[in-house]
């Protein structure tokens, strides 16, 4: 078990250091090149990264090795590896900046929610549906990263149509795995939004410290 001390928080030093630098490059360089076992191998990497958030977790909760430190680089760590992923997928054209737009807005309104419960002594609770908008977009970006189809071109929209006639399988995936991403994003949103403003009023009316709950996964 002693194997296991700092292990936690290695996997989330990885996340926050190591792959927001290395995978973005990697995107940037070898997805233009369009061959479907770079692509995959790309994908992987993604994945693995992504995982060790539910490995330093685990981990942490079962070896008892859950820290403050960690409370505090876990979040950081998950931001760092999808903002980066997302501005290198932009800068080489395979995603729509109206998109990414959406998804990082939406991480600060919830962050900025969180900051205020937090600043009133109480936490909002994770839900089903931030974990559900956590996979689905991890399974999108994992998506674009795989897709060798895109041209590439500087006008993504019109180009997302010419290679929809290319590869229409890979296309229609894609496009439902985004519009799942867009949905789950909204909605979890909103039921953050309302339990928050729930917990508000009641901690405004009571004047009593409110226990504190899991944290918010954005």
């Amino acid at each position: 078990m002693n194997g296991f001390i700092k292990l936690p928080t290695i996997l989330t030093l990885i996340r926050l250091i190591i792959s927001p630098i290395m995978l973005p490059i990697l995107l940037v360089y070898f997805l233009p090149l369009n061959q479907l076992w770079i692509n995959s191998i790309l994908a992987a990497l993604f994945l693995l990264f992504s995982l060790t958030d539910f490995f330093d977790g685990y981990l942490a909760r079962k070896y008892r090795q859950v820290t403050a430190l960690g409370r505090v680089l876990d979040p950081i760590a998950d931001k760092c590896l999808t903002y980066s992923v997302l501005i290198a997928l932009l800068a080489i054209h395979k995603i729509f900046f109206v998109w990414v737009i959406i998804l990082i807005g939406r991480d600060f309104f919830m962050m900025g929610l969180r900051q205020v419960a937090l600043e009133h002594n109480f936490r909002v609770p994770v839900s089903l549906l931030g974990k559900i908008k956590t996979v689905v977009q991890l399974s999108f970006l994992a998506m674009l990263i795989l897709n060798p189809y895109h041209s590439l071109q500087d006008n993504v929209l019109a180009g997302w149509i010419a290679d929809f006639w290319r590869a229409p399988r890979w296309m229609v995936i894609e496009g439902v795995l985004l519009t799942a991403t867009i949905t789950f994003a909204f909605l979890s949103m909103r039921g953050y939004y309302r339990s928050f403003i729930e917990q508000f009023l009641q901690h405004q009316a009571s004047g009593e410290k409110i226990p504190e709950k899991d944290d918010l996964e954005v």
